[in-house]
């Protein structure tokens, strides 16, 4: 959707204020606020970085600088905001974010940097900050190097150990939603079946858009895509990023869920059989990286039959 040009005109003057020197904590809260007030003010801050960091590099770029002429009685006093920040830059800025909210494919800002496992593969990010970010196997973040308490997770799964900064929120962009941190551990899991978020330490706050939903340590949270309704339970927080320690553990989760996950974590294709797409399970699987005999042992686990071809392994009945 394309952003109006109010939201437009907003991200441009979030994204001057930020440049200043004196922002502090207290601006980047009430932008933080900004952010997470619609999913169009995110759109529209990126499109913007991503002009303003072009302009640059034509101004930057260009060939000759002509010779100064004597200045005018509205040039900018010493430490007012030079000319390209001003109206100009906010007029050239407009247009381009506009067109390239004409074009999806240039939305990532210049400062987005994306990160991408294979499956069977798992990642450790270590940010300045001193937070981490490990990465289960096929997925794929995006980190914003301006902005070191941001990320966007696209696809996968990843647990995300963050240091307390009360001032600072960490902000988790989702597809389903976006997730406000302090100072926690939690695991999050995007896919095509929706959101899943697990708090292990702390307390996350899921904003969807309308109400927001706070989650405690124990707590997980669950939203199907393509709905808003998010269902929360409990669990134990011991069990919260267990992927790392190569268990997985359940309660009531579908089969297709839990093929996904062994997909993830060996690297190797599972599905299931389409009359087992409705079998639930509830409890631990233990990854074997010998694949022969973990898929033995879920036979009897699951009460299904492993098959295994040069596509992968599928479960049937």
């Amino acid at each position: 959707m394309m952003a109006s040009g109010s939201i437009v005109d907003e991200a441009i003057a979030w994204h001057v204020r930020l440049q200043s020197p004196a922002a502090d904590g207290t601006l980047w809260a009430e932008f933080t606020a900004w952010m997470e007030a619609d999913p169009a003010h995110a759109d529209a801050y990126d499109a913007v970085a991503f002009a303003d960091d072009r302009l640059s590099e034509e101004l930057a770029g260009a060939g000759t600088i002509a010779t100064p002429s004597p200045p005018a009685n509205n040039d900018n006093e010493p430490g007012a905001l030079p000319w390209y920040r001003g109206r100009a830059f906010l007029a050239i800025a407009a247009s381009l974010v506009l067109a390239l909210f004409l074009s999806p494919m240039l939305l990532k800002s210049p400062g987005m940097e994306s990160i991408a496992t294979q499956p069977g593969e798992t990642r450790e990010i270590a940010l300045a900050d001193g937070s981490k970010i490990a990465l289960n196997g096929g997925t794929t973040i995006a980190l914003d190097r301006k902005a070191e308490r941001f990320a966007r997770l696209e696809s996968g799964e990843a647990i995300f150990m963050i240091k307390h900064d009360s001032a600072r929120p960490f902000i988790v962009e989702t597809g389903d939603g976006t997730l406000r941190d302090v100072g926690t551990i939690f695991n999050v899991r995007q896919s095509a079946d929706g959101l899943e978020v697990a708090v292990s330490e702390g307390s996350v706050q899921y904003q969807p858009g309308s109400e927001a939903v706070t989650l405690t340590a124990g707590k997980q949270l669950r939203v199907k895509r393509g709905t808003s309704k998010a269902i929360v339970s409990a669990i134990d927080p011991a069990t919260v990023g267990g992927w790392q320690q190569g268990r997985l553990s359940y309660r009531d989760a579908p089969l297709t869920t839990i093929a996904m996950d062994l997909s993830r974590s060996l690297g190797t294709p599972v599905t299931v059989s389409p009359d087992l797409a409705s079998r639930r399970f509830s409890g631990v699987i233990r990854i074997d990286r010998d694949e022969a005999r973990l898929f033995r042992q879920l036979e009897s686990l699951l009460g299904v039959r492993a098959r295994h071809s040069a596509k992968g392994w599928q479960l049937t009945r």
